[in-house]
């Protein structure tokens, strides 16, 4: 075997920082890389950090969401018309600032999505490396099987977040839509009919949180199986 040769299985712990657990050797943990760059994140931890920002972002709007149906109950207790209106006003207007958070965090651009595009492109850069090596290279195949599972669980979460995404842009136009509306209906004495629909549009924003929760959820399962990339 070539010197070069040689030095790439060096080159490749410093890459390998996990292990798929399903088949194969765990690779170490303990690398030359984060030996000589403790301050540097690898994609898979920046994509663990941004996921807990997009917890936490979750939580936010469905405690937003839970007030909001608390303060609709207030409203319909209200005496002035005008204070009614008022108050589903600004309502609706903070529900729509609170998506804009969310969809900022769900963004084509996000961090985490950077993260998450960083990750997949390094696993395939290395499958790209194993499938140039000779048949009989160690654990060729079993590598590139693993390193090909890992892109399709990326490629899931890529799609999870899209869907995400889309569904926070859809409930963002119904809201603004319905805030017109609602406001039109109070105001030529329709209150009860326009609470109704207030109370329905509200509800109907658990469905994002209930998508991230699932963008949440996949991308835990990936990271605990997942070979994490430094770059």
């Amino acid at each position: 075997m070539s010197c070069h040769h040689r030095a790439l299985p060096l080159l490749l712990s410093v890459w390998l920082l996990g292990a798929l657990h399903s088949a194969g050797p765990a690779y170490t943990q303990e690398t030359q890389y984060s030996a000589r760059n403790p301050n540097r994140a690898t994609p898979t931890q920046i994509l663990e950090s941004e996921m807990a920002n997009i917890r936490a972002s979750s939580a936010q709007l469905n405690a937003r969401i839970q007030t909001a149906m608390e303060q609709l109950e207030e409203v319909a207790r209200l005496t002035s018309e005008q204070d009614k209106q008022t108050q589903v006003d600004q309502l609706f207007f903070t529900l729509r600032d609170e998506v804009y958070s969310v969809l900022n965090k769900l963004d084509l651009n996000s961090d985490f999505a950077d993260a998450l595009n960083r990750a997949k492109e390094g696993t395939t850069v290395l499958k790209s490396w194993y499938e140039r090596q000779p048949p009989d290279y160690p654990n060729r195949e079993q590598s590139i099987a693993q390193l090909e599972r890992a892109i399709q669980e990326y490629e899931l979460i890529e799609e999870r977040l899209n869907q995400s995404r889309a569904l926070a842009q859809e409930k963002l136009s119904a809201l603004m839509r319905q805030h017109r509306v609602i406001l039109q209906e109070m105001k030529i004495g329709k209150v009860l009919d326009a609470l109704a629909a207030a109370r329905s549009v509200v509800e109907g924003l658990n469905a994002i949180t209930q998508a991230m929760a699932v963008v949440e959820q996949k991308t835990q399962q990936t990271l605990k199986t997942a070979v994490p990339i430094a770059q």
